[in-house]
């Protein structure tokens, strides 16, 4: 085992939890004018933005199934292009409840996996 591959593995699973949180904390700074997390009261809002995390990861596992692979390209530019939207669609939903953001991280991630099936069984000489 080389010395990198344990920062690539924990570190993959670390974006993977953290980027939508990450991205709804951001937008919601840029649209509130402040930072959420900046107040003294910092736990709720790490609260509230913990059942955020494990919608994050249908897309970065498609993503990471595309890179797997070898469609490192598309995997990158599903992940930058279909995030931006998950995070545009969690902002409205998020007014649902968490349920609802795990259904749009969902529904925005079957494209890569659909393309990541096809891919895969094209690849196959079963």
């Amino acid at each position: 085992m080389s010395e990198r591959e344990p920062f690539l593995h924990y570190g993959f699973w670390l974006l993977a939890l953290l980027w939508l949180p990450a991205a709804v904390a951001a937008i919601a700074a840029v649209r509130f004018g402040s930072w959420p997390l900046a107040s003294t009261d910092i736990g709720p809002a790490l609260l509230s933005l913990a059942p955020v995390a494990f919608c994050g990861l249908p897309l970065a596992l498609a993503c990471r199934r595309l890179w797997r692979l070898g469609y490192r390209r598309a995997a990158w530019a599903a992940g930058a292009g279909l995030g931006g939207a998950t995070t545009a669609a969690a902002l409205p939903a998020g007014l649902l409840g968490p349920l609802a953001i795990a259904v749009a991280a969902v529904l925005l991630s079957l494209p890569v996996w659909i393309a990541a099936f096809v891919l895969g069984r094209r690849g196959r000489t079963d």
